[in-house]
């Protein structure tokens, strides 16, 4: 291991201790689980110690009350350089200083995290060229694979970049999906059909496996976490490819029914037959980062959609959340960062975020 974490801050203790106090209290059967979305993390002194703050706080809080896991939200490096490998090893390090965590860490993928923009051939085009973007396979290996020595993850297979976790006793599964889904593809002039910067949805593989795999046999309860949200009108996001079909599987499990879809697409078809039948299933929301604020909404669909503030010091889009405020970071103090703890009691059927950091605690209503 390479790098080392600094010491916990005074103000990061203190931001614990106050966390501690806030936190609702965790019953036989509840999920909890610590969401840091758009890290944007780079070489720089302020996020290191930003991220070993992170890494002391949650393992501290976990000695007190189980944190299932952590999930790391997508843009979880900055693709500052416009080096390939550079940008690999700002990976490694980011890995590197989360090797220390207590807590499980899963990842998610974000539409920064494979440094295709920096393959852009003019500003404002998002026509890439070939050359600066990271694979997959590179991706998985350097911060994805850690999950594989969880027993309760289970991991697509074949290094694709989503999963899903069993948490014991609670009724409920945990699907991480990979919403920068695109498959590469370079014509004879090496630029790229399909960029993760600027492309987003789910390819039929990932379709196939959500419904023919992870929703299958599951607990009662799923919770979706993605990078990016589902689009609607009002929000800053994006179109989804395929993201009509994840929802109507979707709804065909929580109904208990039978779902047959199929498209016809060079680069995004799909042939699913699942059959739900037998029991119906809820799902409590979708969470999300991306669009660097705290927001909630219920998309056309019927789904709630919640999104967490940036976790880093990357404040291009910014927006205001829900209460109309725009959080700022400010360096070496308690609001440095963002992190959302989730706490979902199915018991109760209720779902909190306590607040670490800059911004608000929040209760959703999922009833």
């Amino acid at each position: 291991m390479s790098v080392e974490l600094f010491p916990i801050a005074d103000y990061a203790k203190a931001e614990c201790e106050r966390v501690k106090k806030t936190l609702p209290a965790k019953k036989a059967g509840d999920v909890r689980f610590a969401f840091v979305t758009d890290l944007h993390y780079k070489y720089m002194k302020p996020m290191r110690a930003m991220v070993s703050n992170i890494v002391h706080t949650l393992n501290k809080l976990n000695d007190v009350q189980k944190i299932d896991f952590v999930c790391l939200g997508g843009d979880n490096v900055g693709n500052y350089p416009n080096s390939r490998e550079e940008h690999i090893d700002m990976m490694q390090e980011l890995a590197d200083l989360l090797q220390f965590s207590k807590v499980p860490v899963i990842f998610v993928q974000g539409n920064h995290d494979d440094n295709s923009i920096h393959g852009e051939i003019a500003p404002d085009t998002h026509k890439c060229k070939t050359g600066f973007e990271v694979p997959d396979a590179i991706q998985y290996n350097v911060l994805f694979a850690n999950a594989e020595r969880y027993s309760n993850y289970h991991p697509a297979g074949d290094k694709k970049l989503y999963g899903y976790m069993d948490i014991e006793n609670a009724d409920t599964r945990i699907v991480f999906l990979n919403t920068s889904d695109m498959p590469h593809i370079v014509d004879e002039n090496g630029f790229m059909k399909y960029n993760q910067q600027w492309d987003f949805g789910y390819s039929g593989a990932q379709l196939s496996w959500l419904a023919e795999t992870a929703l299958k046999n599951a607990p009662t309860n799923v919770l979706i976490l993605q990078h990016a949200p589902t689009k609607v009108d009002y929000f800053f996001s994006e179109e989804l490819e395929n993201q009509d079909a994840l929802n109507d599987i979707l709804k065909a499990f929580m109904k208990g029914e039978r779902i047959d879809i199929s498209r016809e697409h060079e680069d995004f078809g799909f042939d699913i037959h699942a059959d739900f039948t037998g029991k119906t299933h809820r799902i409590p929301a979708k969470i999300a980062g991306h669009c660097h604020a705290d927001r909630t909404y219920v998309s056309p669909d019927g789904f709630l959609n919640i999104t967490t503030m940036l976790a880093g010091r990357k404040n291009s889009g910014l927006l205001a959340g829900d209460n109309g405020i725009i959080y700022e970071r400010e360096l070496f103090c308690d609001k440095e960062t963002t992190v959302d703890i989730f706490t979902f009691s199915p018991s109760d059927y209720t779902l909190k975020a306590t607040r670490y950091g800059s911004g608000e605690n929040r209760t959703f209503d999922i009833k």
